[in-house]
């Protein structure tokens, strides 16, 4: 087409996508084209806009034609790599089938690059654990913030741009800092019992251990949802409160929120929390064997705060606090 004969003065946005030298200038730009639409923009200014939003379009379309999902991508290089393993012994190949060849060969190459390039644009699950004793702070990709307690696993897809809601995964303990979008995006997290807490922006504490759930808000508004059949599968939670959910059922309860949320800040409060408790979080958070001799001292309870640090600093205290012996033998302790 020669585009000295054209006027595109009056052209709208489909006109320009379909106009084959506005296409060559958008897809294999030379000098020439350069020129020619540098000059049409300086003499028709009210228009650039209109003739960058074709140009996006032009690129939007010229990248659909590659756009194929995981199974077919996988499914075309598998036949293209079975054929480079596995060849015909018997073919005899004519000239015209050796040309064929060539093609293949860059069929195999963009095939190959629109793999590499799904890999690193699909979205990928991030996965960040502690070890015992360990705690992290773990900025999420929406800015919200999330101290990961010892022993615990935290999940979620990293695109979440493209999702209609923030989720992540837990298992152990964690204190959620989350940020309220302009767009609302909700913000889902699941324990391992399937138990869903969904906000918009607050502050929480979710404990997953040995097959329970606990969560205690500190401020904001999140609704509960429970794998159950009951009428009450779901409730709204207010700041203070905590639930429980074990063994198919669930109880809500007023607490002192800091007495649960204090370990982010290396502080164990105690208000008149029995040993058993106290033993109960040392073998989750530190990984360490503790027999107990005498169970009856298991019902024993302190009130307080203790700093946290590591297994041996922790049972020490926990010696001084209730005022009974501790042995320690290779990280295996006996309580008398």
């Amino acid at each position: 087409m020669n585009h000295k004969s054209t006027t595109y003065d009056n052209f709208s946005t489909d006109d320009f996508v379909t106009d084959p030298f506005f296409k060559e200038w958008v897809l294999f730009s030379d000098p020439a084209h350069e020129e020619f639409w540098n000059t049409w923009k300086k003499a028709n200014p009210s228009k650039v806009k209109l003739l960058e939003e074709a140009k996006e379009l032009v690129l939007k379309l010229e990248k659909s034609k590659f756009a194929m999902d995981s199974n077919e991508l996988l499914s075309v290089w598998g036949a293209i790599q079975a054929d480079i393993k596995h060849p015909s012994q018997k073919l005899k190949l004519s000239s015209r089938k050796r040309n064929f060849w060539p093609f293949a060969s860059a069929v195999a190459s963009i095939v190959f690059a629109l793999l590499v390039w799904y890999w690193y644009e699909m979205p990928k699950e991030i996965e960040y654990q502690t070890a015992f004793g360990e705690t992290r702070e773990i900025v999420l990709p929406d800015g919200s913030n999330v101290i990961l307690n010892s022993n615990s696993k935290l999940t979620f897809v990293n695109d979440w741009e493209d999702q209609t809601a923030r989720e992540i995964r837990i298992e152990g303990e964690a204190f959620f800092s989350v940020v309220h979008k302009t767009d609302h995006q909700p913000f889902r997290v699941f324990s391992s019992q399937n138990v869903a807490i969904e906000v918009l922006g607050t502050e929480f504490n979710v404990y997953n251990r040995s097959q329970e759930t606990e969560v205690v808000l500190a401020s904001g508004l999140v609704t509960l949802s429970f794998p159950v059949k009951e009428k009450e599968g779901k409730i709204l939670m207010k700041p203070g409160e905590l639930v429980e959910f074990k063994a198919s059922k669930f109880q809500r309860k007023q607490v002192n929120t800091a007495h649960y949320t204090s370990w982010k800040d290396k502080v164990l409060h105690l208000d008149e929390t029995s040993l058993e408790e106290i033993i109960k979080m040392a073998r989750n958070n530190y990984g360490i064997e503790i027999d107990v001799q005498d169970q009856e001292v298991l019902k024993q309870t302190a009130s307080g705060s203790m700093p946290l640090s590591d297994a041996a600093n922790f049972m020490e205290q926990i010696s001084k606090i209730f005022n009974i012996e501790i042995e320690n033998e290779q990280n295996k302790y006996l309580i008398k």
